[in-house]
């Protein structure tokens, strides 16, 4: 089993990567895991979502897509008009190529412009 696994307030702790093959994650409400979660967000303090606001808008609204094929998951930087993300997908500090599919391995940490998940296989 595959997951993302955050430590934010405005995420839930893991997201499971089951169900189906591909993942979008982006700010909209119609990728697969948004970010912000905006159930998460919505309660929390308007001080605490203001302080917060600069960093989120930096995810694009599709940012990236998880892949699977066959047992092994790639990660892509996409963007929102498929030419890539403004702020870059990193995976242990390197920024991903455009569109390029990057294969992640267990612990990998993942960054979506500012906000890090880690990729955990079990």
């Amino acid at each position: 089993m595959a997951k993302l696994v955050f430590d934010k307030i405005y995420m839930e702790k893991e997201y499971i990567l089951e169900g189906k093959d591909t993942f979008y994650i982006g700010r909209i409400n119609t990728n697969d895991i948004t970010v912000p979660h905006y159930t998460l967000f919505s309660r929390l303090s308007p001080a605490s979502q203001s302080l917060l606001v600069k960093d989120l808008t930096k995810v694009s609204r599709i940012h990236a897509r998880l892949t699977r094929k066959g047992s092994q998951w790639y990660i892509e930087d996409v963007g929102t008009k498929g030419l890539g993300s403004n702020y870059g997908t990193f995976v242990n500090d390197a920024r991903l190529e455009v569109k390029k599919p990057y294969l992640l391995q267990n612990n990998d940490r993942i960054k979506l412009g500012p906000v890090e998940c880690t990729f955990v296989e079990e």
